[in-house]
């Protein structure tokens, strides 16, 4: 399949699915220029496991506040509306594509959402080390940065997994993308968000989330495009079990020069002491103790 039909087909086929509808109004109502609290309170209240997912969110150490939280309103008064909304988006389309994933190609959808998420959280804790980045913006933008990988794995099936299979690491992966399909997941990534209507910054975070692990000038990417570039980096190399990492390694040195070692430092703390709860938040094992002691020495 080559580049503009497999293009064709993400901007058009039912093989991926269209976002649910609380996402489709959340999105919606992100242009309405006067946005009240209660609109979009009412709009994630008429979904009830959404609404617990907030909560917890807010009473989580990912954005850690002073008080229990225990009202929606509350939530939304804290949190802000655009990160309600960031937040509520996210979880919508987590849930969407974790409940129609297939066994069938053998894809790990585990190592998959693992990395996602982890890539989520540890953009969300860089904001401290950026200027001018919403948290919510980071939390979208790194949660999607890879799932072009899924639209590949619906329509390639099998074909596609080998390729996942047989790349060892991620920059090789792309390579082999751009040899089978003339175009790579990050691109794929990017006009699945078109389809689902999402912000044109988070369009561009996607495009460009391989920038960095391809060596490119790190003055071409906006605060957010780096953030993202860099956490999804930062979740592959904490999660992965090949020994071709060094062009990752090297990367990732690269990049962080642009927030400086103790930036660096916090990250990685401020992201493993994340984890526990989003592993309740997610209903997943992002990373195994041993891990999470490894990357913390």
């Amino acid at each position: 399949m080559d580049k503009e039909t497999l293009l064709e087909r993400v901007r058009h086929s039912d093989q991926l699915p269209m976002l649910p509808d609380v996402a489709v109004q959340i999105i919606d109502m992100s242009n309405d220029r006067e946005l009240y609290a209660e609109k979009i309170s009412e709009v994630i209240a008429n979904d009830p496991v959404l609404s617990a997912r907030l909560l917890q969110v807010s009473n989580s150490s990912i954005f850690p506040f002073r008080h229990e939280i225990t009202h929606l309103n509350q939530a939304l008064a804290i949190l802000g509306i655009q990160l309600t909304m960031s937040i509520a988006i996210g979880f919508a389309i987590v849930d969407m594509m974790r409940s129609r994933e297939s066994k069938d190609s053998g894809f790990n959808h585990d190592a998959f959402w693992r990395k996602s998420v982890l890539g989520a959280i540890a953009a969300i804790e860089m904001r401290s080390e950026l200027n001018g980045v919403e948290q919510g913006d980071l939390f979208v933008a790194a949660l999607m940065q890879d799932i072009g990988m899924i639209a590949l794995e619906a329509f390639e099936g099998k074909k596609y997994t080998q390729i996942v299979n047989g790349a060892i690491n991620h920059l090789d992966l792309l390579e082999l993308e751009r040899r089978m399909f003339g175009v790579d997941h990050a691109e794929i990534g990017a006009a699945i968000l078109e389809r689902w209507h999402l912000p044109t910054i988070h369009i561009n975070a996607v495009r460009s989330s391989h920038y960095l692990l391809e060596a490119k000038s790190i003055s071409e990417l906006t605060e957010l495009e780096y953030a993202v570039a860099l956490s999804g980096m930062l979740a592959e190399q904490w999660i992965s079990e090949s020994s071709h990492q060094q062009d990752l390694d090297n990367a990732i040195q690269r990049a962080v020069e642009r927030i400086g070692a103790q930036g660096y430092k916090n990250i990685i703390n401020k992201t493993m002491d994340a984890v526990p709860d989003a592993n309740e938040l997610f209903k997943m094992s992002l990373l195994t103790p041993e891990q999470l002691s490894d990357i913390k020495s």
